[in-house]
């Protein structure tokens, strides 16, 4: 019995298998529910009822085919960019424009018996645009011996806004969530939604924001002290001459610091004032801050002969 049950399955599954290949290789029809994509849309065109996003579409061809496009189910991508004005107006996609474009996702001997919706009708209008930089709202903290490298990188720096012209022309930038950063030593990346008016919507609703710390040292060079505006035919005499400038730099441009990255200016007293306060003129945007060892010179003014 054990051997008859043996034979008995075995002919059960060449007459399933026979089966499978018959199906396969007969013709059929098959519904199928394959998604939809529009392509260049601007992005200041609102459509009034939203548009569809899957096709039901009825197909016929041998069970091999059809099972294949199921599998793969394929996006038909519909371009409107000839379809759109920059104005308030209708769109139709009748039904010979969407079999047209479901048959070039389809094999060549696939037919299409039926498509629904047959056609995609809707009404849309054009919103006003502008371009407005992203304005950050966060604080942070830094690590002891730690500074950021660059400023806070917004990506992107603007972005534009879409919505009634009265309510775009109020708007001069837009603002981050409000986010707070403590003790960063290293770089950190947070994405942030925008905060829009009521009316208002953007493509990008949120943007990256990126801090980069490193730690910092000091370095310090011995600078000349300059006079600016002196007058011909004077000769002045510092009391010191040189001061020491005391830079922070992060470690990763410590090399890239030199004296010729500074300058030590007093300005030719317009007074009787026997000091002159020092400004120290820094031109390497490595440089996050400075301080002289000394604040202040005196001075003696001497005539040429």
């Amino acid at each position: 019995m054990r051997k008859d049950a043996l034979v008995y399955l075995l002919f059960v599954g060449l007459a399933a298998l026979v089966w499978w290949g018959r199906a396969m290789s007969s013709e059929r029809e098959v519904e199928i529910k394959l998604p939809v994509a529009y392509a260049h849309v601007p992005a200041q065109v609102v459509f009034n009822t939203p548009l569809p996003t899957h096709l039901t579409v009825v197909l016929r061809d041998n069970g091999r085919l059809l099972r294949q496009v199921q599998h793969t189910k394929p996006t038909i991508t519909i371009s409107l960019a000839e379809k759109l004005n920059l104005s308030n107006g209708t769109l139709l996609l009748s039904t010979d424009v969407l079999r047209q474009k479901i048959q070039d996702y389809l094999p060549g001997s696939t037919t299409i018996q039926q498509v629904r919706p047959e056609e995609i009708t809707t009404t849309y209008y054009v919103e006003a645009t502008k371009t407005v930089p992203v304005k950050l709202c966060a604080t942070w903290t830094l690590e002891q011996q730690y500074q950021l490298a660059l400023p806070p990188i917004v990506e992107p720096a603007k972005v534009n806004i879409y919505g009634t012209q009265e309510a775009i022309d109020q708007i001069d930038s837009v603002c981050t969530d409000i986010v707070a950063l403590e003790k960063i030593h290293d770089t950190v990346k947070r994405q942030l939604s925008l905060q829009l008016p009521v009316g208002i919507r953007t493509q990008a609703n949120t943007i990256t924001v990126s801090w980069i710390a490193e730690a910092f040292t000091e370095k310090s060079f011995l600078i000349p002290i300059e006079v600016n505006n002196l007058p011909e035919g004077e000769v002045m005499h510092l009391f010191p001459q040189n001061t020491t400038v005391i830079a922070r730099v992060g470690i990763s441009h410590f090399q890239d610091i030199t004296e010729e990255d500074f300058r030590a200016v007093c300005e030719y007293p317009q007074s009787t004032q026997t000091i002159l306060p020092i400004k120290i003129i820094c031109n390497n945007p490595y440089i996050t801050q400075t301080r002289s060892s000394i604040r202040e010179v005196e001075y003696v003014i001497e005539k040429k002969q």
